[in-house]
């Protein structure tokens, strides 16, 4: 499935490199759309097939395929319809140019029916037990965030390197410059919001990073022939890597998630702005490339508190407020049922390592 999937993926990837370096492709029917299209039909007949084999051999119709499949193969119904639909559109609109061919209507169906089809072996892996994280999980979320990714192509730092674009006019540099800080601030909320995901569930073996960043870097770069940057992305993987097995984040270990969310998003800008500024030379002044590190950890520091939120208050918890009394605010206070009392043993709090030291909670009964 993964690779199949990963089939599915580089036909899109193709078909963007062939509408950026070729001639207007009028039509439908084009080489790049059959290497698209036919992955997806690939997929269809691979889950189709594997579900009659199972009923054959005595399986119920809901245990046909395995858990988390079904929407692949639902996303794998959506895709043909919005294939059929994306042909009509091009007949009575015409074909979509630029930003528009990303965000069309059939094509924001197609993306749906892509994140559906491609995470089918990351929903299974979620599924079963184990806390370390299978390679076919990883590139799951790989192909996810390329394709994430592939609708935002148009401001991406590995398609459009405007940090070391020259503008020819004050307008024209603002906007690179503000292009520039927006690429890359997406692009840290997607990666990092697919690790900290990933993290949430699972251990990651040491190199998953490295993977997810590479392939998804390589697609991206091929887009403008940025050939150079696939190290600079596989370089940054390894970087993430180094810092998630320094610092082993997790949702019982919340401050080093939250160090480490900071940590490899800025290690990673810094490092790109860094092999741009030897290999081209940067044209952003100072204050601003420095910046975009400091920016891009916040991004993943603040995206950390989404993954693992604070904890909170719980009643008798010594840290909750105390209110005064119906004189502080003028109000009768209100009834509060009171708790059985217990023996001393059942009254001693017990401390919960999911919510960091100094918090603990009292055993009661309902």
């Amino acid at each position: 499935m993964v690779v199949l999937s990963t089939w599915l993926m580089a036909g899109g990837y193709l078909d963007a490199w062939a509408h950026r370096h070729l001639a207007r492709l009028e039509t439908f029917f084009t080489p790049w759309h059959g290497v698209l299209y036919s992955g997806m039909f690939a997929i269809m007949i691979f889950l189709g097939s594997t579900a009659l084999r199972n009923q054959a051999r005595g399986r119920s119709l809901a245990q046909a395929l395995p858990a988390g499949y079904w929407l692949s193969l639902l996303g794998c119904v959506l895709f043909a319809i919005g294939g059929v639909i994306d042909m009509f559109w091009h007949r009575a609109f015409g074909f979509e140019v630029n930003i528009a061919a990303l965000i069309s209507p059939p094509h924001l169906l197609l993306m749906l029916a892509l994140g559906l089809i491609v995470t089918g072996p990351l929903r299974a892996a979620w599924r079963r037990p184990g806390s370390r994280a299978p390679y076919t999980a990883v590139l799951s979320a790989t192909l996810l965030v390329s394709m994430l990714t592939f609708f935002d192509q148009f401001d991406q730092p590995l398609v459009n390197v405007w940090a070391a674009t020259h503008g020819s006019a004050p307008v024209s540099i603002r906007y690179v410059e503000q292009l520039g800080i927006l690429g890359i601030m997406v692009q840290t909320a997607l990666l990092t919001g697919i690790v900290l995901y990933l993290l949430r569930r699972f251990t990651l073996p040491f190199g998953s990073l490295t993977l997810l960043a590479g392939i998804n870097g390589a697609m991206l770069s091929s887009l403008e022939d940025n050939f150079a940057l696939i190290p600079v992305a596989i370089a940054g993987g390894l970087v993430a890597d180094l810092v998630i097995f320094w610092l082993h984040p997790g949702p019982r270990r919340v401050r080093a998630l939250r160090a480490a969310s900071f940590l490899a998003p800025a290690a990673v800008c810094a490092l790109y702005l860094l092999v741009l500024a030897v290999t081209r030379g940067i044209t952003w002044p100072v204050h601003l490339w420095l910046g975009s590190i400091f920016i891009a950890g916040a991004i993943g520091w603040l995206l950390s508190y989404l993954s693992v939120p604070p904890p909170m208050p719980v009643p008798g918890d010594p840290l909750e407020p105390v209110v005064k009394g119906p004189e502080a605010s003028g109000r009768p206070a209100p009834l509060v049922p009171q708790r059985p009392r217990l023996s001393a043993a059942a009254e001693a709090p017990l401390p919960d390592p999911d919510v960091g030291p100094g918090i603990t909670y009292a055993i009661g009964h309902s």
